[in-house]
């Protein structure tokens, strides 16, 4: 059975995620969406990498990385102008001050409203248009 049609559909979301059922759950949950799930990856430097070489058209980032803070990640994607959403159970406190325009999804969240964030967040994208394939 293919998946519905979504604003998601088709898209490459690099997923950056140190807990295994949390990454499941989100790699069902973009699946389907019928996404391309770039990842997951569960290491800052790994997490990195992906981040400077691989086509992606989003990302979902889980702030602490087996102690490290995900920050490194989020300045390569905003450097190479791909949108990004951050997940935390700390929610928008878990940002950084001088970065008022992240945006965080809180843990634990609803399939519906983590969908709808990652839909605003393509949206606002200046890069909104490029898609990869």
């Amino acid at each position: 059975m293919n998946a519905p049609e979504s604003v998601l559909t088709g898209l490459r979301v690099l997923v950056v995620e140190d807990e295994m059922l949390v990454s499941l759950l989100i790699e069902d949950m973009l699946a389907d969406h019928a996404c391309e799930i770039v990842g997951p990856f569960a290491t800052v430097a790994e997490a990195v990498e992906a981040a400077m070489t691989e086509a992606i058209d989003i990302a979902l980032l889980d702030v602490n990385i087996a102690g490290t803070k995900v920050y490194p990640v989020a300045d390569v994607l905003k450097a190479r102008r791909i949108p990004f959403l951050f997940l935390s159970g700390y929610g928008q406190s878990a940002i950084p001050r001088d970065q008022p325009d992240w945006r965080v999804c809180a843990k634990p969240f609803r399939e519906v409203d983590l969908v709808e964030m990652l839909s605003e967040q393509m949206a606002s994208s200046p890069s909104a248009d490029r898609r990869w394939r």
